[in-house]
């Protein structure tokens, strides 16, 4: 559990100096002027449209659990494990995300590794849905100079799957890898955590993960567009795009950088495509701060909130005998 807790820690400190790095950059004088003339009542639905996002992606949570076998657990218990685990997204690589994997173990006796896939699935989905609306938003905007990376990124992400969905392929490796001294005693987590993935990557799964990711990130879009009508740009459908555009692009670069919860590499993404868009380096970066409180922060401080209201049912003392159990049978869970 320490070690989760250190890697939350370094997140919030990383975004702190982010913070510190974008105020200093952008002029706080302006970013004063902007934070007084902003109306700030537009905040409400940005923030309710972010809350709907976190709707749709736990339904697809919770389904994907279903998927792998977890039918035992509870709607409370799995909408507390989601939520809380918002808060995780700020640690490096979001590596921390792995502890709802270990309280599903604890809560119910779901293998480890037959949990871990449902969290990269989560991953894979929405990086899938963002790369589709990078492609659109670059379509709409005329930009190419971004379409390789959403290509590439896409592409990377197509293989995978096809190696996953290729089942004789992927079984005759765990065979070979189950006959090596070191890895061979691992076999039976591998081919739960293959088993789990397989049933993830299927055609209709997929599909619906990256429905529901589409719809969760358009909804993000629109909060980014509410945001730059409010600072003066106009309600246009170039806007919106140039929003949908900025916030997609950073979630790959964040994802890409694995600094916490792409702290640093996805501001700097806003802001660039913000700035290319004519805004101000002030506007920009005051455009960004907010963004990304919404993105990043707005969950976290909501995740932390229900960590705290659920710590006893979430955090007992026999979780952290699970991931010591765990980290013996599995080491990459661990």
């Amino acid at each position: 559990m320490q070690r989760y807790q250190r890697m939350l820690l370094i997140g919030l400190g990383l975004g702190l100096l982010a913070f510190i790095a974008i105020t200093l950059l952008s002029d706080v004088s302006q970013l004063l002027k902007f934070a007084l003339a902003f109306p700030w009542l537009v905040m409400l639905p940005v923030l309710a449209l972010r809350v709907a996002n976190w709707g749709l992606r736990f339904i697809k949570w919770h389904y994907y659990l279903r998927l792998v076998g977890v039918r035992t657990l509870p709607i409370r218990d799995s909408a507390a494990i989601f939520i809380s685990g918002l808060a995780l997204a700020a640690s490096p690589g979001k590596a921390a995300e792995l502890l709802k994997a270990f309280i599903v173990r604890n809560l119910t006796g779901a293998p480890v590794a037959s949990v871990i896939p449902v969290i990269g699935a989560e991953r894979l989905s929405d990086g899938v849905a963002v790369l589709l609306l990078m492609i659109w938003s670059i379509a709409e905007l005329a930009k190419p100079e971004y379409l390789p990376i959403a290509l590439i990124s896409l592409a990377a992400i197509a293989v995978g799957v096809l190696v996953l969905s290729i089942r004789p392929l992927c079984l005759a490796i765990l065979t070979q890898l189950a006959r090596f001294p070191v890895i061979g005693k691992y076999a039976e987590p591998f081919r739960a955590f293959y088993e789990s993935s397989y049933k993830i990557v299927q055609l209709p799964n997929l599909m619906f993960g990256v429905g529901t990711g589409l719809i969760g990130n358009t909804l993000d879009g629109v909060g980014v567009f509410l945001i730059l009508a409010a600072i003066g740009r106009p309600a246009t459908t170039e806007t919106f795009f140039v929003a949908l555009l900025a916030i997609s692009f950073s979630v790959v670069t964040g994802s890409v950088s694995g600094s916490p919860g792409g702290i640093g590499a996805s501001d700097l993404t806003i802001t660039g495509v913000l700035i290319s868009y004519g805004l101000t380096r002030a506007e920009a970066g005051f455009a960004t701060l907010i963004a990304r409180f919404v993105q990043l922060w707005w969950g976290v401080l909501v995740g932390l909130l229900v960590a705290a209201i659920f710590r006893a049912r979430l955090f007992p003392p026999s979780l952290n005998d699970v991931i010591d159990e765990n980290r013996a049978e599995a080491p990459a869970s661990a």
